[in-house]
């Protein structure tokens, strides 16, 4: 019988994990980098190819001035993009850093904090079905059990020890 109210049952078909969250973060990030090395893949070909065709001796000064501005563009274009998947990488690394220590460290905290005082500190609520509560359940399971355990040992008379 369960009597801890903070707890609420997991959903059917609800299969939330920690491990999942954070796997799922790893794909997006892996595809933000096979974005970029496409990306950056389409840019120096084109580059590659731009300076291909340049010959000194067949262009005129205004067709070699024609291929340095697109050289020069692609460049810049290529720069600026890269500094946007920076910022916005940094950006999602930042909200991950955030979700983690509310999500992972700020409930570990707790849950040592409820362990060591043997539960009589406050224990945190965990709303999802994860890990964490799953640890919170067995460490609550775990304190109740010494709690009566201590409660029996202290109402039976302890014998005493005879010399011999």
């Amino acid at each position: 019988m369960k009597q801890n109210s903070i707890f609420r049952d997991e959903l059917p078909g609800e299969k939330k994990s920690i491990i999942n969250l954070l796997m799922t973060g790893y794909i997006v990030v892996i595809s933000c980098l096979g974005y970029a090395a496409f990306f950056l893949y389409i840019q120096l070909g084109q580059i590659e190819r731009i300076v291909g065709t340049m010959d000194t001796q067949n262009l005129a000064p205004d067709q070699m001035e024609l291929l340095k501005s697109r050289v020069l563009r692609s460049a810049v274009q290529l720069k600026n993009e890269m500094i946007g998947m920076a910022i916005v990488g940094s950006l999602v690394s930042v909200i991950g850093g955030f979700y983690t220590v509310s999500m992972i460290i700020k409930p570990l905290k707790k849950l040592v904090l409820f362990a060591e005082g043997r539960g009589t500190t406050e224990l945190p609520e965990i709303k999802s079905n994860t890990e964490i509560k799953q640890l919170a359940t067995a460490i609550t399971e775990l304190t109740e059990s010494l709690n009566q355990t201590a409660s029996i040992e202290k109402e039976q008379p302890q014998p005493t020890q005879k010399s011999l």
